[in-house]
């Protein structure tokens, strides 16, 4: 998390899952390789792009804010798909859990995250080493960036805790089962459609600690110049190595910028006429030089309406880090919402004699947790 000169930064309805009839589980397929040098978007001059780190590194007016319709997220109806692959979904109802996007306590100020602050912020993990930012958006769920995912390579989450280095006792540490990212992103080239959800080797359980973030809904457009948040144990500075992540949990206030505007501001900025930021991009930007960095990737920027918490984008790249008239680029989670839905029905099954295992309760889309 960037930040000039200093660290920025009723009923709860929920479902017990057995894991899913997948079969043998087995490493992660490989996706399209990344770039073995920062690029994938446009550089100008002195222009760094920036990724996630790799398991070697590879390479960033206001209007009135309107709440958005949420979907708190539990996965329905089954499936099997190998990770790192497109699932076939198919379209009935989906399982909703009610409750997401509520936290515990409420701060004001504040650079370093205190603990509770942000309960779905995530730790996606290789080898106990932080790599990417991430979400819980369901019990066995996590929502990241595509460009986080690095092939055959044993992911696990680290959740619950704001502290990278040591380990609290409302922490835990879950192995990755298997991850979909979306059939179409690639990594070359500017970046599309970066967003991954990763599958859980078994469901969390929910605490003070631990709570999913909500999702908005396909129509819901968040404005411009919305206050929201992104949050993430990515560099401090651009200047940093990378790599180097902080220790504790940080976050950053960023205003929305559509993604019209914002690829007008890069066009500038970059001398170019091509297009930069597209239709499923967005972006933040603080004039106070807050930003997200390396290391922050896949995490969330998340909004609060009417006291509900909800994940508007995902940390997906950026051209430095903190620099001025150099907005963050996130995917749009509300464009994708349909493909999140879709994805998360393999998980609640009907079994071989066509009972259900476990409690599955069919609600209607579109619940507005908070009036």
């Amino acid at each position: 998390m960037a930040s000039p000169g200093g660290r920025s930064l009723g009923l709860l309805l929920w479902l017990l899952l057995l894991p899913p009839p997948l079969g043998a589980s087995s490493p992660p397929s490989s996706p399209p390789s990344s770039p073995s040098s920062p690029g994938g978007g446009p550089e100008g001059p002195g222009a760094s792009v920036w990724r996630a780190a790799g398991p070697p590194a590879t390479s960033r007016p206001h209007e009135a804010a309107t709440p958005p319709q949420v979907v708190p997220v539990t996965p329905r109806a089954s499936g099997s798909y190998g990770a790192v692959t497109e699932a076939q979904p198919t379209r009935t109802k989906p399982l909703l859990t009610t409750g997401c996007g509520h936290r515990s306590m409420r701060i004001i100020g504040g650079l370093p995250a205190p603990e509770r602050k942000w309960p779905w912020q995530v730790s996606l993990q290789i080898n106990e080493k932080h790599m990417c930012g991430a979400s819980l958006i369901a019990s066995r769920w996590v929502l990241t960036a595509a460009h986080c995912i690095f092939g055959y390579v044993e992911y696990t989450v680290k959740m619950g805790d704001i502290y990278m280095r040591h380990t609290s006792d409302m922490a835990v540490k879950i192995p990755v089962k298997d991850i979909v990212i979306h059939k179409d992103y690639n990594p070359l080239g500017l970046i599309e459609n970066d967003i991954a959800l990763v599958l859980l080797e078994f469901p969390v359980n929910f605490s003070t600690h631990i709570h999913p973030v909500c999702l908005p809904e396909k129509a819901f457009l968040v404005q411009a110049g919305t206050e929201c948040w992104v949050t993430g144990w990515g560099k401090l500075s651009e200047k940093d190595s990378s790599q180097e992540t902080t220790e504790e949990l940080q976050e950053a206030e960023l205003n929305i910028i559509r993604y019209e505007r914002c690829n007008e501001i890069l066009q500038t900025q970059l001398e170019t006429s091509s297009d930069v930021v597209k239709k499923g991009m967005l972006c933040g930007y603080n004039v106070q030089g807050k930003d997200a960095c390396q290391g922050d990737s896949g995490g969330p920027l998340a909004c609060e309406f009417n006291e509900t918490w909800v994940q508007v984008g995902i940390v997906s790249w950026g051209i430095g880090c903190g620099r001025k008239n150099y907005p963050g680029i996130y995917t749009e989670v509300s464009l994708y919402r349909d493909w999140v839905i879709d994805h998360l029905s393999q998980a609640c099954s009907w079994d071989s004699a066509g009972f259900f295992p476990l409690l599955c309760l069919v609600l209607p889309l579109g619940i507005l947790v908070a009036p």
